[in-house]
């Protein structure tokens, strides 16, 4: 007859503790499965989206103890818009570096500048690169061009605010009665293949045309006139400047 020990308890094994090890070791191995599966067709643009992505979930607050709000707004399951000042200057290095590698690869190295500003990112066109002189047609040698601009704005979720720029030369056609018609023609125009002609969401986007007085630079040369005749195509970060106070950066 077996022996019981006193108080009746059975007895305990320790040589079984190697199973919780066990599990722990399978836990890990069919996670590292996962990120290999899930990284086997690497986008580097894309894997650093879900970087920040990943970053983003598990520093919450709720998650932190620092707050009793939800991730989620109103516990919809609607993830925040990111619309804000903490992404804007990862957004403007995934931005610049695509629209570099895309130009490259088309052979339209330098066309396309990419800045920033407190709340905004800025793709700047030059004029003369879209449209011909005095028109608001697109040149169809510059939808390459607009096709980049396309894949760099769709890394966000933010709206866009197309402008059309002019130098201060005075224009005065029965089309284009002044700077300011031929500005909002322009931009206009890129809005619309944007949203027509690429796969950018026009309920996110508007158009504004500022004729000749948004310069960013002297008028008194031609080369000055050259870079004000421009189409800047800009992703919006409205709660950047009310949250984060001033940033460095290049103006529009």
């Amino acid at each position: 007859m077996s022996r019981r020990h006193k108080g009746g308890h059975a007895e305990e094994h320790p040589d079984e503790r190697w199973v919780i090890s066990y599990a722990d070791l399978v836990t890990l191995l069919f996670g590292f499965f996962i990120i290999l599966y899930a990284t086997a067709d690497a986008n580097e643009v894309k894997m650093e989206a879900l970087a920040r992505g990943l970053s983003d979930a598990f520093n919450v607050g709720v998650n932190e103890g620092q707050s009793g709000s939800s991730f989620f707004d109103g516990g919809t399951g609607i993830i925040p818009e990111r619309n804000e000042a903490g992404s804007i200057d990862f957004d403007l290095e995934q931005i610049r570096r695509l629209v570099e590698q895309e130009a490259s690869a088309a052979g339209l190295d330098g066309q396309i500048l990419v800045t920033r500003d407190q709340d905004r990112i800025v793709i700047r066109l030059a004029d003369n690169l879209v449209f011909p002189s005095a028109s608001a047609d697109i040149r169809p040698d510059a939808k390459p061009l607009l096709a980049i601009v396309a894949a760099a704005v769709n890394q966000t979720p933010n709206e866009i605010r197309v402008e059309g720029h002019t130098d201060n030369i005075p224009l005065a056609t029965d089309k284009y009665p002044s700077n300011w018609e031929l500005s909002s023609a322009r931009a206009t125009a890129v809005l619309r293949y944007l949203t027509e002609q690429t796969e950018v969401d026009p309920g996110r986007t508007f158009a504004a045309g500022y004729g000749e007085f948004r310069p960013v630079a002297n008028n008194l040369t031609p080369e000055g006139r050259a870079l004000n005749r421009r189409a800047d195509i800009v992703i919006l970060y409205p709660s950047a400047q009310i949250a984060g106070g001033a940033f460095d950066g290049v103006a529009p």
